[in-house]
């Protein structure tokens, strides 16, 4: 449920970061001869502060690893921003489903590489939202949602996101839009509808009010308490859905109908201060949409419920011996873990995957058929991930047991390339300085 968020880093040294290997920094807002960036205004005229003196950009480095961008500025401030969600796909996406398992495990990364703590993070910018399939295309939703409240929708469009509709109010803008379409322009094989419901505070105050200030009170405060808010925010949406009958409505009641299906009609009345008008035939449109359609809001509403309680069950803690964590190990990317011992002290994880073994005959080197069968029981984030890694393309459609023994064969050939790899870049004759 978590997404972009910017946060200020404290009792974290910058050369911590500047000297970790994954982090390439860049000198930004100052040029090779040392002069200063003016900031500009709107106008693209220098701005100045109350003095009439000329303000600057603060000089900053600037490194970008997974979707999160890393800025150290001259002043010793340290701030994190982006997607976690990201992060969690390799910087690839977010159009699947992001649970509190696989936020555990993000935070869990942060922290083995590059010493950020959950509790040093002070949030300064958050987005919480939801990803759904709905029961409709999500473009009829989407096209068909008016007002928020009383507020008119804006057009909006960025890289990531792609078009989407939002209604900023003063201290949140909710946003809403087709996330499948806009990934499978990027290149992205999607076969179902994702519908995204976002919110997105422009200040803090909702979350101080409840205690929270970094990035562990977030956790500790639980994402499932946020279900509410996202359901409600979408309750406030003024929704027009076709009717699936329409010939035994009266005249009157068909015209009025043809006036509801026009966001130019409510936004009227919004803009003449017709209040109590607006909310009468807000209440009628909803008596003829309970009786005349196929209710297509409340089942989004349960869909919405459904998914937030599934993302948030049985939340494991941030265990080295059990949260997978992202790595890069040989320019591959791959998932790896603090490695879990059998009683004969042998490793017990995937030499592939990286994946625990547990529950698989002892001496196994390699998820087998009931490793994923365990996984896919368990946890199906965890599997969803494998599935997209070693799935070859022409099982995706298979069933379930085809596409475990698909898995299985696959990850088993992985290791032998590995291999190949290895012993031609190794000849048997040549002298290794590490092994």
């Amino acid at each position: 449920m978590i997404d972009d968020l910017k946060v200020i880093i404290q009792d974290l040294q910058p050369s911590i970061l500047e000297a970790d290997p994954l982090l390439l920094f860049e000198q930004k807002n100052v040029s090779n001869e040392g002069f200063l960036f003016p900031i500009l205004d709107k106008n693209k005229e220098h701005k100045k502060d109350k003095n009439g003196k000329l303000l600057y950009k603060t000089p900053c480095k600037i490194a970008s690893y997974k979707g999160l961008k890393f800025i150290i500025y001259e002043t010793g401030l340290i701030t994190l921003s982006g997607s976690l969600h990201k992060y969690f796909n390799d910087g690839a996406h977010n159009y699947n489903q992001f649970n509190i398992n696989a936020v555990l495990r993000v935070l869990r990364d942060l922290k083995t590489k590059f010493d950020i703590e959950p509790e040093h993070c002070i949030l300064k910018g958050l987005e919480i939202g939801i990803n759904i399939t709905p029961p409709i295309p999500t473009n009829e939703i989407v096209d068909n949602c008016f007002l928020h409240k009383t507020l008119s929708f804006e057009h909006k469009y960025n890289s990531d996101e792609g078009n989407y509709k939002q209604w900023k109010h003063n201290e949140y803008t909710l946003k809403m839009y087709n996330k499948a379409v806009h990934y499978r322009k990027k290149g992205f094989d999607i076969d179902a509808e994702i519908m995204r419901l976002e919110i997105k505070y422009t200040t803090l105050t909702r979350l101080k009010e409840r205690g929270i200030y970094t990035l562990q009170d977030l956790i500790n405060y639980g994402l499932q308490n946020f279900k509410n808010e996202l359901l409600n925010e979408w309750q406030n949406v003024l929704f027009f859905e076709n009717p699936t009958r329409i010939d035994h409505l009266s005249k009157t009641i068909q015209n009025r109908l043809l006036e509801y299906s026009n966001p130019n009609y409510w936004s009227g009345l919004i803009s003449n201060n017709q209040t109590e008008n607006f909310k009468y035939h807000r209440r009628q449109l909803k008596s003829i949409t309970q009786k005349n359609s196929n209710n297509i809001k409340d089942l989004i509403t349960k869909i919405i419920s459904e998914e937030i309680d599934f993302l948030n069950m049985n939340p494991t803690q941030i265990d080295q011996y059990t949260i997978p964590l992202i790595q890069v190990v040989n320019s591959n990317k791959v998932l790896v873990q603090k490695e879990p011992k059998n009683d004969d002290g042998k490793s017990s994880i995937c030499k592939v995957t990286g994946m625990s073994l547990q529950g698989q005959k002892a001496g196994s080197h390699f998820l087998s058929h009931t490793g994923l069968k365990l996984l896919f029981e368990n946890d199906r984030l965890m599997f969803d991930f494998v599935l997209q890694k070693h799935l070859p393309k022409q099982y995706k459609n298979s069933d379930l047991n085809t596409m475990i023994i698909q898995i299985a064969k696959s990850i088993r050939t992985k290791d032998c390339v590995n291999h190949i790899k290895q012993n031609r870049l190794y000849k048997t004759e040549q002298i290794q300085l590490f092994g």
